[in-house]
Parts: C-alpha cells; structure tokens; sequence
C-alpha cells in the first residue's frame, strides 16, 4: 500500500535501508522513509515493532547499523543528536523529562541559550513568552516543573522542543497517560504547530491522535515497514488489522448484555470453580500518570483469563499491581479470600501470586540452573529437586544449557527459563506479560503449546498478550482495557468475533 514516494526536492526527512541491531536481534530493518516538508506523517505499529528505536535513529540518539538518513537533502547519518537538533530536528520523549526544580520558563531558556548563548536577554525572554503562549503555558511561567499535571508536562515538553525552531518535530508517544478531554487538546496543539514551516513525525498508539493530525502514516511490524499510505485507507486496511490482533479478525458480533459477551459454558465454568483472584475498583499509575482508573475483576481457580488492548491501555500497569511492583493509589485486591492489597511483591509471591515478567528479567551473572533456583528458595532440597525436573521436562533446553550464563541463551530460550523461574515458586496463579514480544512464530508456538499443557494442568493463568489471536485461542474468558478501563469482556470465543475489537485497537 503506498501512495507514491514524494518528490525529492521537496523532503525534509528520507531514510534509506536504516537498520538497527543489537547483537542477534534486528530492531529496525531495512526502513525506507520519504517525508515531505510541512507533513504530519505518522508511524504506527503493534507494542515492540520498533517505532521507537526508528525515532531515535532519526534524531540522532541510536546510531544505525547500516543504512542512511538525510535532512533537507544531505546526509547526516554519522551527525550526534546535538548537532541534529541545532540543525533543526527537535523531539520529544513519552516520559517528559523536564529540569524539575526549573520554572516552566527556565525550562524554556535552557535549549535557546544551548544554540544562542549570546542572546540579548530582552530577546530571550520574548521568545519564551511567544512560546509559552503557542503552548498554553502563559499562566504557569513561574511555576517549577514538579508542580506541573501530566498533560501540562507534555505541553512542557513540546515548548522546549520549539525553542529551537525545529524544522522537523519527532514527537513520541505524546498521547500516552492522557484522558480524552486531554488528547483533544493536544491534538489542536499539534494542528496549530504544523504547516509549511514544521514537519511533524508523529510515532502514537492513540489512534485518534494518528487519524486527526496524519495526512499519511507507515506501520512498522518486527522492525520493517509494512505498509504506508493514506491514513484512512491503512486504518481500513485487514492486513493492519491482522498486525495489531494476530489475526484476519472476524466481522461477526456477538450478543452482548450490559457490554459484556458471554456464553453458557463460560458461565458455568466461572461458577463452578472458587474465585482466586478480586480486583475491586483499583487504580494506580506513576508519578501524576493515572494508569488504572477502576478495575472491577474477578479470576476464577483454574481459568485462563486474556487481557487484551494497545498499548498504553495499562495491561502491564495491571500485571505490576497484581504482583505488588506498582502500589495502588485506591481499591483493593484480595487473593483466595485474603486483602493483599499492601503487601509486598515478595510476600505475594510466597502467597502463590507469580510475574512473568515482560523483558524476561535475567540474571546475567548467574547461570541458567541458578536463575531458576533463585525462585525456590526456602524450599527444602527435595522439593527444589523435583520442581527443577519438572521445569527441564517442560524447557529440554534450558537443562541442555543449565550451566551456561542465563542471558547466553537464544531470545526464545530466554523466555523459557522466566518462565520456568516464575514456575518454579510453584504459583496458585501465574500473570504472563507480553511473552511473545519479540519472538520468531515458530518459537512462539512452542511457548504456547507449554502454556497449554499448563492450563490443562489446572494452572490460573492471566494472559496479557499483544498477538490477540494467540491468546484467545488459550483463555476463556477475555477483557479488553481501553484508557485504564476495561470496555469489552466476556467469553474469549466471542470477544474475537465482536466487531468492537478491532475498533478498540484501530479506532
């Protein structure tokens, strides 16, 4: 899908073949960009894709491993990302990362006098009023930074960034932590920013922020690019569709009541089997982000429970406070009938809560053997011995290579020894975070024939997974999170049919 590369006289941006590796793995491959003065081009993709890393290669702060970029005609592929940025290539971060005992208006002066430090202060303070009025900031001048709500750090963020008089803004992940009235203003922030003297690259999971502000986008998929167009016409597009669920999702809709999906068998399972797990309206987040915003659930002993959304929508965020590594800032979670809302991760984890971590978290000093028995202490000899036969039995490789460093394994190694270390507390209930993130299908298919042999084995299972597919064909029931909500749940067989789903992931 393309609508024809742009006239190269006319581009401000244009990449060619960029590549990133790191060691073994291919971050970005081969991603060719063309992208015209005065545009808003937007690049989208499924969580771990590698828009990111396309972003910093493009700003300067990851070199390539081959491949070039050119800005307004010349190469610039060997220039630091200072030097990008006094040329005109400006970005932002999706944790705004300003001077925090600063005011809102030192914030400002620091990137003006980096690039004019002999400015005439008369003049300095005139562009900082200009720029703090372009972005809403006017009344929070003497403010100091700490002191600023989320969305007026972002507008922070953004006025720093213009300071230099950017050419090109890279703006990245601006929409993440921000409630709808929020996103609606920074998407007129964004439209009063563009045109003929600023291109704007927009890398976003909020959809509606791509859809208003994107004459065109690209998606990324395992670090190449996939598609690009029209941003109405890849929005529409199944295949896109296929890249953000897993699969060619179905057209049915299933029948719903109250905003939930469900069937007779799904019913009667839930109640035949003890609630395990109750999450009673928790919310939680970082710093004056606001992840969770009420979660109401409920996980039955034995059930395999799919959570589902884009990222950003607060999956990890639930895993975290689930295993006790994000405190809640309300509600409660209670665990085979007991509040273990304040306790810590590791007093959870000796009550049978178990986190599959999403990155794998190895040990890099300890061997495979020792990364799996850390999860067993104070378990007596006997015990360690037969939990670790049984991890071997369910990983060969990981006992082919018990003696090697933990992170001298193949990617998809890796992720079968956090798994068999999170197994090897011997879990009541076990919250897997994203384990097929990065991972070739064939090896993901054997990572999930595993956690069917697990469910079959009576194991609870929270799935929080990217590849939609993957994880209903597993779980029994499915809830969708949306903005720290969950806004579609049910049974799994008919969440994959409800039209809904795609609409809460391509909007």
């Amino acid at each position: 899908m393309s609508t024809g590369k742009p006239p190269a006289d006319n581009l401000i941006i244009e990449t060619r073949g960029l590549t990133k590796r790191y060691g073994g793995v291919t971050a970005i491959d081969n991603v060719d960009l063309a992208i015209p003065r005065g545009e808003v081009f937007g690049i989208i993709g499924p969580n771990g894709a590698g828009k990111s890393t396309l972003v910093g290669l493009i700003g300067g702060a990851l070199p390539p491993s081959s491949g070039s970029v050119f800005y307004e005609g010349a190469d610039i592929t060997l220039l630091l990302a200072a030097e990008r940025a006094r040329r005109g290539i400006g970005r932002t971060y999706q944790i705004p990362r300003p001077f925090l005992d600063m005011t809102v208006a030192e914030n400002l002066q620091v990137p003006l006098y980096s690039v004019n430090p002999l400015i005439s202060r008369r003049h300095a303070e005139e562009m900082v009023e200009a720029n703090l009025l372009r972005t809403g900031l006017a009344g929070a001048a003497k403010q100091t930074a700490r002191n600023l709500t989320l969305l007026r750090r972002k507008r922070l963020e953004l006025a720093r960034a213009l300071m230099l008089k950017p050419r090109v803004l890279l703006l990245d992940e601006v929409g993440a932590g921000l409630v709808e009235s929020e996103v609606s203003e920074l998407i007129e922030l964004i439209h009063s920013i563009s045109g003929d003297e600023t291109s704007i690259v927009i890398v976003e999971h909020v959809i509606r922020i791509v859809r208003e502000c994107c004459r065109r986008v690209a998606v990324i998929h395992v670090g190449a690019k996939f598609a690009e167009g029209r941003t109405d016409d890849v929005l529409a597009d199944k295949e896109v569709a296929t890249i953000y669920l897993g699969t060619a999702h179905g057209e049915g809709k299933a029948e719903v009541r109250h905003g939930t999906v469900q069937t007779e068998s799904s019913v009667a399972k839930a109640a035949s089997s003890e609630v395990l797990l109750r999450l009673e309206g928790i919310t939680a987040g970082y710093g004056q982000a606001r992840v969770l915003n009420g979660i109401d659930l409920e996980v039955r002993a034995g059930e395999a429970v799919a959570i589902l959304g884009t990222n950003g929508a607060g999956k990890t965020t639930l895993a975290n406070a689930i295993s006790g590594t994000v405190a809640l800032t309300g509600g409660a979670i209670r665990f085979m009938g007991n509040d273990v809302t304040t306790l810590p991760s590791h007093m959870r984890m000796k009550c049978g809560i178990a986190h599959c971590m999403e990155g794998r978290r190895i040990f890099s000093t300890l061997s495979v053997e020792e990364n799996l028995l850390i999860a067993a202490r104070g378990v007596d000899a006997a015990e360690r011995r037969r939990r670790l036969d049984r991890m071997y039995g369910l990983f060969p490789a990981l006992h082919e290579r018990r003696d090697n460093p933990g992170t001298a394994l193949s990617g998809g190694q890796q992720q079968m020894l956090a798994i068999g270390r999170s197994l090897m507390s011997d879990p009541k209930l076990i919250v897997f975070d994203e384990i097929s993130l990065g991972l070739a299908p064939i090896v993901m298919d054997l990572l999930y024939k595993t956690l069917t042999e697990l469910r079959s084995a009576g194991l609870t299972m929270l799935i929080i997974e990217q590849d939609v597919e993957r994880a209903i064909d597993i779980a029994d029931r499915a809830c969708v999170l949306e903005h720290g909500r969950i806004a579609l749940s049910g049974a799994a067989s008919l969440i994959r049919s409800d039209t809904r789903l795609r609409q809460l992931y391509l909007g």
